[in-house]
C-alpha cells in the first residue's frame, strides 16, 4: 500500500478549505500537497449520471460534496495509453474522516460502464488520516469515476471530499542514442557536446548532470558542457512530446573528467641580491619555468608571508621593498590561464635586517686570574647579519689588536706580562657596516712563592664510620686554589676539585685506615704542595638497647642486642630526670659479643624513688675501641 505524507495543516472547519497532498512515490509530488500545474476543480451539480459527469484532467485537485442518496460522476479522457492513479480524502473535519472513511467508495469505469477498479482505503500514521486509493493501467479512451455514498451510511450526513487524479502517459517514441563529440575520459575545462537522437521529431529535451538539471526542456537536442571539476559524471537526457509533457523518456551515460596535469614546473625563484638584505632596499625575485610545450598562457602570482602582493598576471618577476626586519617567505604561484585551479608553486625564505649589531656576550674558557703564558680562548656571541669579529687587548696603557676582522668569533690570547688587562671584541655587520663592542677585565700574574699547606680536623682523627669531619687547609701566597683527595686503603680519589675553598666537609662510610690530602697550587700553574692527614675509622655500632626498672621490687634490667661483629661493653648506666642524674650504676662485666644479645640485671642499694615516666636512661658503652652513648626514652 502506498503512503501519503502530509506537510501542511488542514483546517477542517465549516468554511471552505483546501488540502495539499504529497505522494512519496511520485517524483513530482514533493514537500506536501503541492503539485506541478495543479488546478482546483469544484464539483458542479447535477452530476449523478455518466452523461452528466464533470470533466477532470491530469493533476487537477477536485473538491466535491456528497449527501444522502448522492452519486457524483467525473469524466476523464486518456489521450494515449498510460497509468492512472487516484487518491481521495473524505471528511468535513478530523473526526468525520475517522468515523466515515469506510462509508464511501471511489470506482473507475470504462465508457460502457464496466467497473475497472474500486478504491481501497489506508491509514497514514504521519497525518493520522484515512485515504482511498486506486491504480490501473488504461488504454487511450474515455473513462468515468464515481464517488458513491454507501447504502448503510445512515449517520454520515453531508460530507466534503477531495480527489487527486494523476496520469503517467506512455511515450510513443524512443531515444536512440546519447553521444559525446569527444570520447571519455577528457581533461577538465574542455567543451564537450552531447547529442541526442530520438525516433520522433518535434520533441523537447532536458539535460541533467549528477541529477541536477543543467538545461530545462527545449527543442535543442544538443548540449555543450565545460566541466571544471574532475570526477565521474552521470549525463542524463530526458525527452518529451510537448503535446503530452508527462510522457518522458530518459537515457543516461557515464563520462569521466580527469584533472589537468600541469605540463610545466617552477625550476627556481631567485633574488637579485642574496639574503639577508636591508630594510628599505628593493629586491627583485625572478621566476624560471621549465615546460614541455610552450610558455604562452602562463600567469604568475606572488605573495609575501601568505599575503598576495602581485596578483595573477603575465609578469614573471616581483620587485619588493621591505619595510620591516624579519624572515619573509616569498612564494610564486604559476598557472595556465585556461586552467586557473591547477597551480604550481615554489617558495623561498628571505631575511631582512635593520643592520643593527649587538654583542650578547664575551667569555673566556677559564676564570680569572691566570698566570702569564697561559693560552686563553675568548669567544664572543653577536646578533646581526653577516657579522665579523675583531679582538683587542688593553695592557700597559695601550690597545693592541690581537685579531683583525674575520668571520671567526673566537681568539686565543697568550699574555706575556702581569696585571689587569682588558679584552675587547668589536662586532661589525659587513652588510650595514654598523658595529658594537663589549669589554671584559682579566687578571694576569707571574707565578710566585706559596707555602706548604696545613690541614686540620675539627674532631679527633679516630672516629666511627659515618662521622662527618670538617677539614681546614691553610697556605700563604696569592691566587691559590685547593684540592682535597682521600686514600681509602686502595687508591686515591678526588672528593673536591681545585677551587678557592679551603674547607672540606666529608664522612667515611666504612671502617679502615684513611688518608686525607690537600693539594695547593697557584691558579693555572702546575706546581703543587701537599699536606696529608691520617684517619683511623672504626666500625660504627649496630645495636639496640632496652631497659626498665621496677621501683617496688627495686630491680631493673638492660637488654643489649649486638648486630655488629665487635663486642659491646657497657661501662656505665644512669637515670636522668630533666638532665639531672638521679642514679648511676657501673657494671663490672656487661660484655655482649658480636651477633648476639644479652640481658643484664641490676639491683640498686636503695630504691630510686624519683624514677618516673619522664626518666631517661643513658647507657655508656665501648665498641671497636670507641666510646658511645645511647639514650632510652620511656613511652
Amino acid at each position: 500500500m502506498k503512503k501519503i505524507l502530509i506537510s501542511t495543516f488542514i483546517l477542517l472547519l465549516a468554511l471552505s478549505f483546501s488540502v495539499n497532498l504529497a505522494f512519496a512515490e511520485k517524483p513530482h509530488f514533493k514537500g506536501g500537497f503541492k503539485k506541478l500545474d495543479n488546478q482546483v476543480v469544484a464539483e458542479v451539480e447535477p452530476n449523478d449520471a455518466m452523461e452528466e459527469a464533470n470533466p477532470i484532467h491530469n493533476l487537477d485537485e477536485v473538491q466535491g460534496h456528497i449527501t444522502e442518496g448522492d452519486l457524483d460522476f467525473y469524466k476523464l479522457d486518456m489521450l494515449r495509453n498510460g497509468e492512472f492513479t487516484l487518491y481521495s480524502y473524505l471528511g468535513n473535519d478530523y473526526y468525520d474522516n475517522r468515523n466515515y472513511y469506510t462509508d464511501y467508495s471511489v470506482t473507475l469505469y470504462d465508457v460502457n460502464g464496466n467497473t475497472i477498479a474500486t478504491s481501497e482505503y489506508f491509514y497514514d500514521d504521519e497525518t493520522d488520516n484515512y485515504y482511498r486509493y486506486l491504480n490501473s493501467r488504461l488504454e487511450k479512451g474515455t473513462y468515468y469515476i464515481s464517488v458513491n455514498r454507501e447504502e448503510y451510511a445512515y449517520s454520515m450526513g453531508s460530507q466534503e471530499y477531495y480527489l487527486w487524479p494523476e496520469i503517467s502517459y506512455d511515450a510513443d517514441f524512443t531515444i536512440n542514442s546519447l553521444t559525446a563529440n569527444l570520447p571519455s575520459p577528457q581533461i577538465e575545462r574542455k567543451v564537450i557536446t552531447f547529442q541526442t537522437s530520438a525516433s520522433k521529431t518535434g520533441l523537447q529535451y532536458q539535460y541533467s548532470i549528477q541529477n541536477k538539471v543543467v538545461r530545462s526542456f527545449n527543442t535543442a537536442s544538443a548540449y555543450q558542457w565545460k566541466p571544471t571539476v574532475p570526477g565521474t559524471y552521470t549525463i542524463k537526457v530526458e525527452a518529451r512530446d510537448p503535446a503530452i509533457p508527462s510522457a518522458v523518456v530518459e537515457k543516461e551515460i557515464s563520462y569521466v573528467i580527469n584533472p589537468y596535469k600541469p605540463d610545466f614546473a617552477v625550476a627556481s625563484i631567485t633574488p637579485n641580491i642574496k639574503s639577508p638584505y636591508l630594510i628599505g632596499k628593493t629586491i627583485t625575485f625572478a621566476t624560471k619555468i621549465t615546460t614541455r610545450s610552450n610558455y604562452s598562457g602562463l600567469q604568475y602570482q606572488f605573495s609575501v608571508n601568505g599575503k598576495v602582493v602581485q596578483a595573477f598576471g603575465t609578469k614573471g618577476y616581483l620587485s619588493w621593498k621591505p619595510t620591516g626586519a624579519g624572515r619573509y617567505y616569498i612564494k610564486v604561484e604559476v598557472r595556465r590561464s585556461q586552467y586557473p585551479n591547477r597551480i604550481v608553486s615554489r617558495q623561498l625564505s628571505y631575511d631582512i635586517t635593520d643592520g643593527k649589531v649587538y654583542v650578547s656576550s664575551l667569555k673566556a674558557n677559564m676564570s680569572s686570574p691566570r698566570p702569564t703564558s697561559t693560552s686563553i680562548k675568548w669567544t664572543a656571541w653577536g646578533k646581526g647579519v653577516n657579522l665579523e669579529y675583531k679582538f683587542s687587548v688593553y695592557q700597559n696603557k695601550k690597545w693592541k689588536t690581537i685579531k683583525n676582522y674575520s668571520s671567526k668569533n673566537y681568539v686565543y690570547w697568550k699574555p706575556k706580562s702581569a696585571g689587569v688587562a682588558k679584552v675587547q671584541v668589536t662586532v661589525r655587520s659587513k652588510l650595514s657596516k654598523k658595529t658594537a663592542t663589549r669589554t671584559n677585565s682579566f687578571t694576569i700574574f707571574k707565578p710566585s712563592y706559596f707555602s706548604t699547606p696545613t690541614l686540620k680536623s675539627d674532631i679527633s682523627t679516630k672516629q666511627a664510620a659515618g662521622t662527618y669531619f670538617f677539614f681546614t687547609a691553610k697556605s700563604s701566597g696569592k691566587y691559590l686554589e685547593y684540592r682535597f683527595r682521600v686514600y681509602n686503603g686502595y687508591y686515591w680519589y678526588t672528593v673536591q676539585d681545585y677551587s678557592s675553598s679551603r674547607y672540606l666537609y666529608w664522612a667515611p662510610y666504612y671502617s679502615g685506615k684513611f688518608k686525607v690530602a690537600v693539594d695547593v697550587r697557584q691558579k693555572g700553574t702546575k706546581k703543587v704542595k701537599t699536606k696529608k692527614l691520617s684517619l683511623d675509622i672504626r666500625e660504627s655500632p649496630n645495636s639496640s638497647f632496652n631497659a626498665n626498672y621496677d621501683i617496688y621490687y627495686n630491680s631493673g634490667y638492660l637488654r643489649v642486642t649486638n648486630y655488629g661483629y665487635n663486642n659491646i661493653k657497657v661501662t656505665k648506666m644512669q637515670f636522668l630526670n630533666n638532665s639531672k642524674v638521679i642514679y648511676t650504676y657501673y657494671p663490672k662485666n656487661w660484655i655482649t659479643i658480636g651477633r648476639t644479645y644479652q640481658t643484664y640485671y641490676f639491683y640498686p642499694k636503695k630504691a630510686v624513688s624519683q624514677f618516673s615516666y619522664n626518666t631517661v636512661i643513658k647507657v655508656y658503652y665501648t665498641y671497636d675501641g670507641l666510646t658511645h652513648t645511647a639514650y632510652l626514652y620511656r613511652n
